[in-house]
């Protein structure tokens, strides 16, 4: 590769965990979840004089099942695994180039050419790099510190002409102007 940066990156929860509640809540299971609470929110607010105690207990439980419950069992599950999985123990070494990107850590190494990321997407607290349907790679954008910009630049410049599906808010970093 020619004109390397490589930034070594240590998994927080933060990045971890938004990278999970994005991949529940923005698909069609987590958006029904999400309607079915609201909904039950409604229900409960708007009729609370005429609903009867088990009525109110039962929308109560399912209104806070998507919007409390499982969130909170989620951020519990990416702490546990944060804590348990050996792959956060060390900080993850990425290479990115005009070929790809190389992810090493210790002795251990893999190649992902710029062909084969279908999907970028940026939260405030990650970058997930998608090679497949539920396969990405997550990167902590605190960790990135002033080099953020340019990382996104090249992501987004390298992996243009394979059209990946990008969040809209990198659309700045198709022109190079997010640097």
């Amino acid at each position: 590769m020619t004109d390397t940066k490589t930034k070594s990156v240590k998994m927080t929860f933060k990045a971890l965990y938004s990278y999970v509640m994005n991949t529940n809540y923005r698909n069609i299971m987590g958006v029904l979840g999400l309607i079915l609470s609201v909904g039950s929110i409604v229900i409960l607010a708007g009729g609370w004089n005429q609903l009867s105690i088990i009525n109110k207990i039962i929308f109560l439980i399912v209104a806070l099942a998507f919007t409390v419950l499982n969130p909170l069992s989620l951020a519990l599950k990416t702490k546990k695994q944060l804590d348990t999985s050996p792959s956060y123990k060390e900080p993850l070494d990425y290479t990115f180039g005009s070929e790809g990107i190389i992810i090493s850590q210790g002795e251990l190494s893999q190649e992902v050419k710029w062909s084969d990321i279908t999907r970028i997407m940026l939260t405030k607290s990650m970058i997930a790099i998608y090679t497949g349907p539920m396969s990405a790679f997550v990167i902590p954008t605190s960790e990135l510190g002033k080099d953020k910009g340019r990382i996104l630049s090249t992501a987004v410049q390298f992996t243009a002409e394979y059209r990946p599906r990008l969040s809209s808010n990198l659309k700045v970093y198709q022109t190079g102007k997010g640097l």
